[in-house]
């Protein structure tokens, strides 16, 4: 009986148990920070005397456009790492890095967009009347869960980079009849060689 190196056999099976847990994760990465783009993230209300109060608001999407895009290319590199070959699933994992720190770092110092938007809104009020700018009452909530959800689309990203080979693809079926008998012949001779070819 072949003796299997120690630690192997269990390293491969939780690696293989990260795949769908990091897939996942990307796609509620993907999706809470464009939630939060769609939520408010500050809000006032312009008063002037005779007219009514109207209350305004500011959502991420308003602010700073560039993020519900980044999120959605996160929601669709989760997908792509379910049907992509080793290289290009390689290549999703340098691009979830890259969006994932982009994105964090886009709403962590998008305080002047934020502002500015606010100030396009209050000046496009029907109450406003060019000396009446609200101080904005900003929510935290949203900002920090569209921050938090790319920071960890990141670390995510360097999991597939580190496991694009380890993990299964689907692309295996898809395989010219000469790939697929070519693998068969390599898992026969394994067996005749007395090798594990699931190794």
């Amino acid at each position: 009986m072949t003796a299997h190196p120690a630690g192997v056999p269990g390293r491969g099976r939780r690696t293989a148990r990260l795949y769908a847990p990091v897939v996942l994760t990307l796609l509620a990465c993907g999706g809470l920070a464009f939630l939060a783009a769609s939520r408010t993230w500050v809000e006032a209300t312009v008063r002037t005397d005779g007219l009514p109060s109207d209350p305004v608001t500011v959502t991420g999407t308003d602010a700073q456009p560039l993020v519900p895009a980044l999120a959605l290319v996160v929601v669709t590199g989760a997908l792509a790492v379910l049907d992509a070959s080793v290289r290009v699933r390689w290549l999703v994992g340098v691009l979830l890095v890259v969006v994932g720190i982009c994105g964090a770092v886009l709403v962590a110092t998008g305080g002047s967009s934020i502002d500015a938007a606010l100030d396009d809104a209050v000046r496009s009020s029907t109450s406003f009347t060019g000396d009446n700018v609200p101080d904005g009452d900003r929510s935290l909530l949203w900002p920090v869960v569209a921050t938090g959800s790319f920071v960890v689309a990141a670390v995510l990203g360097g999991v597939v980079i580190r496991m694009a080979g380890a993990w299964p693809t689907m692309g295996g079926r898809y395989d010219s009849p000469a790939a697929q008998a070519d693998t068969e012949d390599d898992l026969w001779s394994a067996l005749d060689e007395g090798r594990d070819p699931t190794e």
